[in-house]
């Protein structure tokens, strides 16, 4: 299995090479595409905010990865008229003359249009194509592609019934995580991300505290450790699983977060990865990552975890007490439209570590 980081400018390679790095992700708006299609999305991130900002940077990002393989998205949901013709020009141009290694592709026009040019080898299907059984598996394996990325909100389960031969295997363990099931959602985040906003107390309230305190895990808690480390959705104890099955790929997403927070999540994983390749077994993963990043009250009775059906024969919890309802952390940050601080009680005692506020709860911009 390798490790595959998030990259939005040249500069970050090295650092993430050096963080445990195996390959890299990454996303580039073709040049002219705004004057022909507007705000009309490339890949499923931001372009400002997330992608690479010129094909001369992504030459770079690929001169220094070698020989760690890089790959590119083109996997928005959907495309305007006129658009795929246009893609697939570009798509043949970052796999020919840039030296991308692959594609990670969602909608289907698309899909297609790049397998009838030959290049369905060089082909990943993106998370958002929902490939969530054996026949969609084999559906995609019938086009020759290499690889298929699992959506998040698949138990392992349903993982090993899909992860059928003939095809490469990518996965979720770190981050970010989504309310919805991004690949049937057909909303946007152009005005906000409402799926995380819609919360107790708020104009769409009528959520109890367990699915407000879910939602705010998927967010990554809305603050990291004084570590560094993201407190978001994380499958690093499911890895001894993954081994077994031959997946290839381990995710670590947020292609627009700072460098900080991809080195140190790619460090994370890599401790974990290291771990499983030496025999480990779940509950040691779990006690190395925690005692790396800290927040051992987000790991009790799986309150983070992406698989938490990876703990079948039992939620971690400390000792015999049961599990709370909502775990409370109480964090000042700066209250909405004030910059006055306020207090927001959330769940999760803070001991030895502190948590560090990055953004009020009401305010969420996780994106999916």
């Amino acid at each position: 299995m390798k490790i595959l980081a998030p990259l939005r400018n040249s500069e970050e390679v090295l650092p993430l090479c050096d963080a445990g790095a195996q390959e890299f992700y990454c996303g580039l708006t073709p040049p002219g595409w705004e004057q022909a299609f507007g705000q009309a999305s490339v890949h499923r991130r931001n372009p400002k905010s997330a992608g690479v900002p010129s094909i001369d940077d992504m030459r770079r990002i690929v001169a220094l990865a070698h020989p760690r393989p890089v790959f590119a998205t083109l996997n928005a949901p959907s495309y305007p008229a006129g658009a795929v013709p246009r893609l697939v020009e570009f798509g043949r141009r970052l796999l020919d003359d840039v030296g991308v290694a692959a594609l990670i592709v969602a909608e289907w026009e698309l899909l297609l249009a790049l397998c009838d040019q030959g290049l369905a080898p060089r082909l990943h299907i993106s998370s958002l194509a929902s490939c969530r059984n054996p026949g969609a598996a084999a559906f995609y394996r019938s086009l020759g592609v290499a690889r298929v990325i699992l959506p998040r909100h698949m138990t392992l389960s349903e993982i090993e019934a899909t992860a059928i031969s003939g095809l490469e295997w990518e996965v979720f363990v770190l981050n970010d995580g989504c309310v919805f099931e991004e690949g049937i959602c057909a909303t946007t985040h152009a005005l906000g991300s409402f799926c995380l906003a819609d919360r107790l107390g708020g104009k769409f309230g009528r959520l109890d505290e367990r699915y407000e305190f879910w939602k705010w895990t998927q967010n990554n808690c809305g603050c990291q450790t004084s570590r560094g480390y993201t407190l978001g959705p994380c499958g690093l104890c499911a890895l001894p699983r993954f081994a077994r099955l031959g997946v290839a790929s381990l995710k670590v997403v947020g292609r627009e977060a700072s460098l900080a927070r991809k080195a140190a999540s790619v460090r994370l994983a890599a401790v974990a990865l290291g771990l499983t390749e030496g025999g480990a077994r779940p509950a040691d993963i779990r006690a190395a990552v925690v005692a790396e990043r800290g927040a051992p009250e987000l790991c009790e009775n799986a309150h983070l975890c992406y698989y938490p059906d990876v703990w079948s024969g039992g939620v971690p919890a400390r000792g015999n007490s049961a599990a709370p309802s909502a775990p409370v952390l109480s964090a000042r940050v700066a209250a909405p439209n004030s910059p006055a601080s306020s207090e927001y009680t959330l769940g999760v005692e803070s001991h030895a570590y502190e948590l560090s506020p990055t953004q009020p709860p009401s305010r969420a911009t996780g994106s999916c």
